[in-house]
């Protein structure tokens, strides 16, 4: 609970264990991480690479204030650990009420839909996959990987969400997709944050 932001969120795993997995981290008195991730694959493989990435931000998400240095040393510890044929998406943001800020890296996941005066904006800075286990894949990895900031205002909605959303798919074969989203997200930003989760 953090007063002037509203959250709610929803998680329905395509089986009993699962490879998505987001939380949040009170950073300050107003400001909170916000993590989402998804580990390629499904079962229970999935769930225990999520659990290691979870003890790896509560560990950091304290001492590293900078979304791009965080994925930076998470991939650094991750890839250590991954089999070759696994990788995790992820997004990390933060959200500063006192400076009315939000500031996010994304490794490869989808992007983050942020609503404010009515239009839907896809943000999407660079970045690959997290885990990567090939010569040379540290150092693309932070090549590649850029911050993204800009002012919140009150009233914006930020949505974070994983492929589950986007891939649904109508019965004729049409995925729902990113656009589909963001479009409907403005048309509903008139509701809390409980009435816009439910409406998607």
């Amino acid at each position: 609970r953090m007063a002037g932001l509203s959250i709610a969120d929803r998680c329905e795993p395509a089986r009993e264990v699962g490879g998505d997995y987001y939380d949040f981290f009170e950073i300050g008195p107003r400001q909170i991480g916000v993590l989402i991730a998804d580990v390629s694959g499904k079962g229970t493989s999935a769930a225990l690479y999520m659990a290691e990435l979870k003890g790896l931000m509560l560990a950091l998400s304290h001492q590293q204030r900078s979304p791009r240095r965080l994925l930076i040393d998470v991939n650094r510890r991750l890839a250590e650990h991954l089999d070759n044929r696994s990788f995790i998406t992820m997004t990390y943001a933060i959200i500063d009420l006192e400076a009315a800020m939000l500031t996010l890296a994304r490794a490869g996941h989808t992007p983050t839909i942020v609503v404010s005066g009515g239009a839907s904006h896809l943000i999407t800075p660079e970045g690959m996959v997290l885990g990567l286990r090939l010569p040379g894949a540290g150092e693309r990895f932070e090549q590649m990987l850029c911050e993204h900031s800009q002012p919140i205002l009150p009233g914006d909605v930020i949505v974070m969400y994983t492929d589950g959303i986007t891939e649904a798919m109508a019965t004729h074969g049409e995925l729902f997709g990113d656009t589909a989203l963001a479009h409907l997200l403005a048309s509903q930003q008139h509701l809390d944050a409980a009435g816009i989760r439910e409406r998607v």
